[in-house]
């Protein structure tokens, strides 16, 4: 477990917890140079900066680790007990720095060698930012943003009543939106009201759609929410006062203040906003899910989840242990599969931390789906997954199956193998960071040997491109975009490449884009994958915007779902 110098936390579930903290100097070019942890049983110990179950001494710090924490190396921490903690460090320019403040953290009732942690969900109140009357007793309210709650209401009646209560995603300075298409959610609740001034707690009703046996329970003290941003009150006793009136939004810690963005270009600043608040009011579960539809994670969806996540706050357990959930409970994309690895190598690589690695690593080994290869060693899968089978493995090449630009889904599957080689590249990193240097090698010479095979099978010369399968006439944007993005094209090549995949536009979904902007940039052409960013058309993410969201969508627009 790792967390902030500041936070409180409990459920700390290892018997040798990670400490992390963030350094603040106030000269630039300032570099850490070395740091010292103590961890105390009691607050007069912490107070006195007495180290009685462990103190680290002064540490160097170690570039190459790139990260600013430390390992537990102290006495037996006791299950169910409380402890203290502090940090000091030393910078190249400032010197050596003050005590931190006492931090207090709580050790889990049963301890393991191993586990991720997680910080308990917030419940943030959320004050209206416009209250209309729309009529006697009848008030609109508008939160600013959706969020995944529910609604708290001071109501002061002189007898007993009934409120009706309208919570919608969408709607507008005039009304909530009442029939919003598709799975956004709109819902009513009666809420009864008792004679004097009562304080209520309105939630939205359950959704089956998402309360299946797979999904990700809430827990009990969170209880049932829904995304909303709009609020409209019927059979008020009276005028609503603002202040009575709150939006309590669940997510998991989120520090607002860690990462912020401005530019020359509105658009470009607004979608960052957009995909920062994404961020925060998705991870309402604790765990990285498809949003409200099925409440599921999915593997692709929550590696680009995490490193979005990592680029606007300082966190790393929630995508740690939405990772490890995934490699119990994976999901049926064939893709999704070696997105597995590449959550782990994201992990190590931003924490600096290889024990999820050391403990998952014969797992992620399996990802690889090698007892698909057949004899030139490129993979052979299932091109489609019949609709409605539960076969536990199907290639998707990208989703909603409309953004595959008119992929030809074959047997042997350029988008997979593409995957896999970067797969055996990254399980190769993996193999390193363990010393595991003979597997190490064998990926490595593996990925060198299959990426001619693969140039060779799909690539083809007289089109000037990768085609999407072997045996196949089509060349879309994802058969080019996916060998760029991963490094398989050989140098002479990416001009070209390059220049096919600026030309296709925005032929893929928004999981897609994530590649496309990466084989854009990694071809030189990040004048394209600006202007991607910033587009105002249908397939963009100003559209969402434009639409009135304040969290991303699954798929450009409402149309193409």
């Amino acid at each position: 477990m790792e967390f902030l110098a500041g936070d409180p936390v409990d459920d700390i579930r290892v018997h040798r917890p990670n400490f992390a903290w963030t350094v603040q100097s106030t000269r630039t070019g300032d570099i850490l140079t070395a740091c010292r942890v103590i961890v105390a049983s009691s607050t007069q110990r912490i107070a006195q900066f007495q180290g009685d179950m462990w103190d680290s001494g002064k540490v160097e710090y170690d570039p190459c680790r790139g990260t600013t924490s430390m390992a537990y190396r102290g006495q037996m921490l006791e299950a169910g007990c409380a402890y203290f903690w502090a940090v000091k460090t030393w910078c190249d320019l400032e010197g050596e720095s003050p005590w931190s403040a006492a931090m207090r953290f709580r050790m889990s009732r049963e301890l393991m060698p191993y586990a991720t942690s997680r910080h308990t969900l917030v419940q943030e109140p959320i004050a209206p930012v416009r209250v209309k009357r729309l009529g006697p007793g009848n008030e609109l309210l508008d939160f600013g943003k959706v969020a995944f709650g529910y609604l708290t209401l001071q109501v002061a009646s002189p007898c007993a009543r009934t409120i009706r209560v309208c919570f919608a995603e969408r709607g507008d300075a005039q009304a909530v939106n009442r029939n919003p298409g598709g799975t956004v959610r709109y819902y009513e609740v009666e809420q009864p009201v008792e004679p004097g001034n009562h304080r209520y707690t309105i939630r939205p009703p359950g959704d089956e759609r998402n309360t299946g046996p797979r999904a990700i329970p809430l827990p009990e003290e969170v209880g049932t929410v829904a995304p909303f941003r709009y609020v409209e009150l019927m059979n008020l006793p009276g005028e609503l006062d603002a202040a009575a009136v709150r939006q309590v939004a669940v997510h998991y810690p989120f520090d607002d203040s860690a990462a912020c963005f401005t530019s020359s270009e509105p658009v470009l600043n607004e979608v960052w906003e957009l995909c920062k608040y994404s961020m925060k009011a998705t991870s309402f579960c604790g765990v990285y899910v498809d949003g409200d539809r099925e409440r599921i994670p999915y593997e692709a969806d929550a590696y680009i989840n995490q490193l979005s996540h990592y680029a606007v706050d300082r966190e790393f357990s929630i995508a740690r242990f939405s990772h490890e959930y995934l490699l119990d409970h994976p999901t049926w994309p064939t893709e999704w599969k070696f997105h597995s690895i590449m959550m782990a190598w994201a992990d190590h690589m931003y924490s600096g931390d290889a024990r999820s690695v050391a403990q998952h690593y014969d797992k992620l080994k399996t990802r690889l789906l090698e007892e698909h290869a057949r004899s030139d060693g490129l993979l052979q899968t299932v091109a489609q997954r019949p609709k409605g089978a539960r076969s536990d493995m199907g290639d998707i090449v990208d989703w909603p199956p409309g953004e595959r630009d008119g992929y030809d889904l074959r047997p042997l599957n350029t988008v997979v193998n593409a995957f896999y080689l970067h797969g055996l590249r990254l399980m190769s990193d993996l193999a390193g960071a363990l010393e595991k240097t003979d597997e190490a090698k064998a990926y490595a010479e593996k990925a060198k040997r299959l990426t001619d095979v693969f140039n060779r099978v799909f690539f083809d010369a007289a089109k000037g491109m990768y085609i999407d399968g072997e045996g196949s006439e089509h060349a879309s944007l994802h058969a080019n975009m996916f060998p760029l993005a991963f490094g398989l094209v050989p140098p002479e090549r990416v001009p070209a490449i390059s220049d096919v995949v600026a030309s296709r536009g925005m032929a893929c979904s928004v999981y897609g884009s994530q590649y496309l902007l990466e084989a854009l940039y990694l071809g030189g052409r990040a004048d394209i994958a600006l202007q991607r960013m910033i587009s105002r058309d249908i397939r963009s993410w100003y559209n969402m915007i434009r639409a009135g969201s304040t969290i991303t969508f699954e798929a450009w627009d409402d149309r193409f779902k």
